[in-house]
């Protein structure tokens, strides 16, 4: 018996932990630690590649040292390969049923990999950093303050309108001063009373510091606001391709 097929055996009823997929012909050479160390191996099957590791059982605990392992090996895949990122949690039973998973969704996923070929995934909060742009409208504004015969319930309601449109008017200057530097930008709903924006952008790999440059530029205008830069990251807030072959997963 040949040490491959040694190997092979070995992984006989194994759960497969499934963390993207690539593109085979990427020049591959693995050295990478997944969940609970085990080594990451690609599975191959029809030009992709899915990136896995053994599992002992059918459902990974949603722990923050799992999380952490997870997005540890898609950040190192992602800084050099186009990946198709696979949410955290996803076993899949055996080997076959992998391969199964990458000739069912062959399509698409090469669809994604192509949208995503050389892009990465950064991420932009800003919160309203307290009082601080209640008081720089103020005095750019002396007419908010409140009139003698105004009511306070009135005069909260136009400080607020007020602020409303300022926060417009910044987040749009910045998300215009963004704009040429990216490819694609998702918005998702602010978490929160202090968060004014959560977007994600999806970058050339080439560009990402000139993005981040830019980033640091417009902020240092706005001091009345909180940011927070995150990435590169894999794009997963760029990806929509449903997996058709039944996998037992915990929840994203």
């Amino acid at each position: 018996m040949t040490t491959k097929t040694q190997a092979e055996s070995s992984r006989e009823g194994r759960a497969h932990y499934l963390y993207g997929v690539v593109r085979e012909d990427g020049g591959w050479n693995l050295d990478l630690a997944g969940l609970d160390e085990a080594p990451v191996r690609l599975v191959h099957e029809g030009g992709l590649a899915a990136l896995v590791s053994d599992v002992a059982g059918p459902r990974v605990v949603p722990t923050r040292t799992y999380l952490l392992m997870h997005q540890r090996v898609t950040e190192a895949v992602v800084r050099e390969h186009t990946l198709v990122p696979v949410a955290f949690g996803t076993v899949l039973p055996s080997e076959e049923r992998v391969r199964e998973l990458l000739r069912v969704a062959r399509a698409p996923l090469s669809r994604a990999l192509s949208e995503l070929e050389g892009r990465v995934e950064l991420g932009l909060k800003v919160y309203r950093h307290g009082d601080a742009l209640t008081r720089r409208l103020m005095e750019a504004r002396p007419e908010l303050a409140r009139g003698p015969a105004e009511l306070e319930e009135d005069h909260e309601a136009r400080l607020e309108a007020a602020l409303h449109d300022c926060t417009r008017k910044d987040l749009d200057g910045l998300r215009a001063g963004l704009r040429p530097l990216a490819e694609a930008t998702h918005e998702a709903p602010p978490l929160g009373e202090r968060m004014m924006l959560n977007a994600a952008w999806l970058v050339d790999r080439t560009r990402v510091a000139a993005f981040e440059a830019r980033v640091h530029s417009l902020v240092a205008r706005l001091d009345a606001y909180t940011f927070r830069f995150t990435g590169p990251w894999p794009a997963y807030s760029f990806v929509d391709v449903r997996l058709d072959v039944e996998a037992e997963s915990t929840a994203r």
